[in-house]
C-alpha cells in the first residue's frame, strides 16, 4: 500500500505544507471523523494540533462531512442556475463518508495549535507566491 499525503494549511501564512503519511500512522487515525482535532505527532509535527477538514480516497472521491460512513455512496445532488430559478438541475455524485478509513490518499488538515519547531524546517511548501 503506497503512502498516504497529508496537506496542511497553515492560515497565519497562507501556505500549504505538504507531508508523506506512512499506512501505520493512517491505520492510527482511522475511525476519526472530518472536524476532529488531532496531535501532529502522527505527521512528524510534535506539538501542533491539526483539525482534518476533508480529502480524498485512492480513487478521487472527496469527502463529505455530513456522510456519516466510513465509504462511498451515491447522492442525488441539486444544482440551480441562479438565485432564484425555478429550473436546475439533479446529478447522481458519488462521494466518500466523512470517517477516515485505510482507503485515504490525502488527507486535509488545519494547524488550530502551533509547536516548538517552525513548519517550514523540512517540509516542501507550496501555495500562495509572495
Amino acid at each position: 500500500m503506497a503512502n498516504s499525503v497529508a496537506i496542511i494549511a497553515d492560515s497565519k501564512t497562507g501556505k500549504t505544507y505538504k507531508k508523506e503519511v506512512s499506512p501505520e500512522n493512517i491505520s492510527s487515525l482511522t475511525g476519526r471523523k472530518i472536524g476532529d482535532e488531532v496531535d501532529g505527532v502522527f505527521f512528524e509535527l510534535p506539538g501542533y494540533r491539526l483539525k482534518i477538514t476533508g480529502g480524498s480516497t485512492n480513487d478521487g472521491f472527496p469527502m463529505k462531512h455530513d456522510l456519516h460512513i466510513s465509504g462511498k455512496k451515491r447522492i442525488l445532488r441539486t444544482y440551480s442556475l441562479g438565485k432564484r430559478a425555478k429550473n436546475g438541475y439533479r446529478k447522481r455524485v458519488t462521494f466518500r463518508g466523512g470517517i477516515i478509513g485505510p482507503d485515504i490518499a490525502q488527507l486535509n488538515l488545519k494547524i488550530v495549535q502551533y509547536g516548538p519547531n517552525p513548519l517550514d524546517g523540512g517540509s516542501e511548501s507550496s501555495g500562495k507566491k509572495e
